[in-house]
């Protein structure tokens, strides 16, 4: 019995936990059971039976695994498959990223650092991101008089300009498209959420630029930022928890804790055991609330203490291979219920078949510098006429 539970349970779960730790590899890790118990079949006749069950249960697993990573179960998985994308991808980041006790992580002050992108060999991106010294990322003088009129860029690396040089970011072209009559404060970091935007505003961040009120704020949103409010993202360890009370109440409640690194490996490796973990584990409407009393607040707290107009850029789609559809389906209605203007980014786009490649970086996703001009072009023209048009998302009413 003891050798039974040793060489069937012990060995077997050992093997599996270093796959999916060391080698991020779900599959990898399944296939590792399978031959396993495919050996002590063939070694151990006594434990014929019970090895013969394990083997079975072994190549379930990966026979449902490899149909849930199928086109033809696409529809129904909604998760992002992070596997596939980071498969063959090797990033790299100079220092620049500082833990910070509020958001959970910052931009450093006063820094330049290199950053590179490479997939199977091919060079996606090596670009050097500067910071001013606030921590806000940096825009390179165009040697123009600076305008007076200040507009606010928060969100993630889509906003932040990630994959690309100082000089080719939104809140750039948003300068040059104005003739320098706007002048952008970038406080966008990598990777964060909207819940981390609410924090940056009540934390006063804004004010750090010496601009005490905004006509404009500009926030990006991408489909997963749905997960990333209710902290089911990896890399938003310790970012600030927010729950809807029964009365409709925000409250900062705190921070979000997060399962193990093994668990995480699992459901960012693995379709079924992410659809697992979601059955059980998530409370998708309740998600789907939080995301959008979040963006309300955020829409009030700019208008009150900034005095700012909000307007979201909604970028839809997998955009990193060629994907602009997404999740529309579920964003659409909790961006039209959030009642906040809405520039449909995707709307702006030629008509296929000009390739996606042209407006987002292939295999990285993150916008380029021509759909970055394109959005600024849009956006000037938007506020010089004081409301969204161009590309504006049409709510059902």
């Amino acid at each position: 019995m003891v050798a039974a539970f040793f060489f069937l349970i012990v060995v077997p779960a050992l093997g599996f936990w270093g796959a999916v730790t060391w080698a991020s590899s779900v599959l990898g890790a399944v296939a590792l059971l399978i031959v396993w118990f495919l050996l002590m079949l063939a070694a151990a006749p006594r434990l014929r039976s019970l090895s013969l069950l394990l083997f079975t249960v072994s190549v379930g697993l990966l026979a449902g695994e490899l149909l849930l990573r199928s086109d033809l179960m696409n529809r129904y998985v909604e998760d992002r498959d992070l596997s596939e994308f980071r498969r063959g991808l090797e990033t790299t980041l100079e220092p620049l990223i500082v833990p910070d006790p509020a958001l959970a992580y910052r931009l450093s002050p006063d820094r330049k650092a290199r950053a590179t992108a490479v997939k199977n060999g091919r060079t996606i991106y090596d670009v050097t991101y500067m910071t001013d010294v606030h921590g806000f990322r940096a825009l390179p003088p165009d040697g123009k008089p600076a305008g007076y009129t200040p507009v606010l860029i928060l969100g993630d690396s889509f906003a932040f300009g990630s994959g690309l040089p100082d000089d080719e970011t939104l809140a750039w072209y948003l300068r040059e498209e104005s003739g320098a009559e706007l002048q952008p404060v970038n406080l966008a970091v990598k990777g964060y959420g909207i819940h981390q935007v609410l924090r940056q505003l009540e934390i006063g961040e804004p004010l750090r630029s010496g601009h005490q009120r905004f006509p404009w704020a500009v926030l990006s949103i991408v489909d997963d930022h749905v997960l990333r409010v209710a902290g089911r993202v990896q890399w938003l360890h310790d970012s600030p928890r927010y729950v809807v009370e029964p009365d409709g109440r925000l409250v900062a409640r705190g921070t979000w804790v997060h399962p193990s690194d093994f668990v995480e490996s699992l459901i960012v490796g693995s379709r079924l055991f992410a659809l697992a973990w979601k059955a059980f584990e998530v409370d998708e409407p309740g998600e789907r609330r939080l995301f959008v009393r979040i963006l309300q607040e955020i829409k009030a707290k700019l208008a009150a203490d900034y005095g700012a107009r909000l307007v979201v850029l909604y970028y839809s789609g997998e955009t990193w291979h060629g994907d602009l559809a997404g999740w529309r389906d579920m964003m659409v209605p909790l961006l039209c219920k959030a009642d906040v203007q809405v520039l449909d980014v995707n709307a702006l786009l030629p008509r296929l078949p000009q390739p996606v490649d042209r407006f987002y970086i292939a295999d990285d996703g993150h916008p380029t510098a021509l759909l970055n001009r394109t959005i600024a072009a849009a956006l000037v023209e938007d506020f010089r006429r004081g409301t969204v048009d161009r590309g504006s998302l049409r709510c059902a009413r």
